[in-house]
């Protein structure tokens, strides 16, 4: 090759650096990607330096500097410190690799999701349980916006050439049965009964050996449609329902133990055996329902709100074994 041609290589290549580092020509004012993407968010960023080193610890700056569109939520280093100071980790390389991976990908959405668009309710993330489905965080669309209950964003809308980054003040810890509970108001009532009874703890435990569970999940209105069922039945008010003595008899009986059941698992005819109280079958004539041990039809509102420990579908009233 002759000195001329290696003179022209080398001007055009850079030319084409100097290309791809410009805006587009067109008239969206669009930005080449790979120079705005969610990895030059925390490169760029002073308060992001410790997403940043997690992002390269666990190879995950190739995934969110590519084209593709996410929404991120990022932790700021006073989050990021704040996390391994309570789990008692001197710094990211501290961190278990797979454990800051799982947790890392539980913060994005695999689409562009702006705060304007939010609502309450749940949300599918890449984070995955250990049949590599994808968990589920709790949305309240707030001003500002709360994440599962505990983590708020700070600093909303960042664009980038692949997707949306909001700073939370918090980082995500991977969810338990008990995280999602606890962050959706529908289940205050829910949470209440659980807290009262201890079982919280169980629904809060990530062990595998003691988990997974599937919730039959009773929402508020769920309480007050038990309530409003029998006149005759001294339940005069949610209250009532909290300080019945066999109210852990009650919740167990919403409870399956070591089983993801999920809604593609549920046909007609499927029996379902909970932690206390005999098995019940599910019907799919009208909807999804089964009777539970009292004869109340029991109905199946909405499905597979999954944690890291387990499986929440909501129901529409709280069922009884007897």
């Amino acid at each position: 090759m002759t000195i001329l041609n290696k003179r022209w290589i080398v001007i055009f290549a850079m030319i084409s650096v100097l290309f791809i580092s410009c805006e587009d020509a067109d008239d969206n004012d669009n930005i080449i990607p790979g120079i705005n993407s969610i990895l030059n968010q925390t490169e760029n960023n002073t308060e992001l330096s410790l997403l940043n080193a997690a992002f390269i610890r666990t190879g995950l700056n190739d995934t969110f500097n590519t084209g593709r569109n996410y929404t991120f939520f990022a932790p700021n280093n006073t989050a990021f410190n704040n996390y391994l100071s309570t789990n008692g980790y001197i710094d990211i390389d501290d961190v278990p690799l797979v454990e800051l991976r799982a947790m890392l990908l539980y913060h994005a959405l695999n689409t562009e999701v702006v705060t304007t668009s939010l609502s309450n309710g749940y949300l599918k993330t890449l984070g995955k349980d250990d049949e590599l489905e994808s968990l589920d965080l709790f949305i309240e669309a707030s001003s500002p916006v709360v994440l599962n209950g505990g983590s708020t964003i700070i600093d909303e809308n960042i664009e980038a050439d692949n997707g949306i980054v909001h700073i939370i003040d918090t980082v995500l810890e991977l969810p338990s049965i008990a995280t999602l509970i606890a962050a959706n108001p529908e289940f205050d009532n829910l949470e209440n009964a659980l807290m009262n009874t201890g079982l919280n703890n169980n629904l809060s435990n990530l062990d595998p050996l003691q988990n997974p569970f599937t919730v039959f999940a009773p929402n508020n209105d769920a309480f007050t449609a038990l309530v409003n069922t029998d006149a005759m039945d001294g339940l005069n008010d949610v209250a009532d329902i909290l300080a019945l003595p066999n109210l852990n008899d009650i919740l167990l009986y919403h409870l399956v133990g070591n089983d993801r059941i999920r809604s593609g698992d549920i046909n007609n005819g499927f029996s379902i055996t909970p932690l206390l109280g005999s098995p019940y079958t599910i019907d799919t004539t009208t909807g999804v329902q089964f009777t539970d041990g009292s004869g109340t039809t029991v109905s199946i509102t909405s499905t597979d709100v999954t944690a890291l420990n387990g499986i929440i579908h909501t129901i529409d009233i709280v069922a009884r074994p007897m």
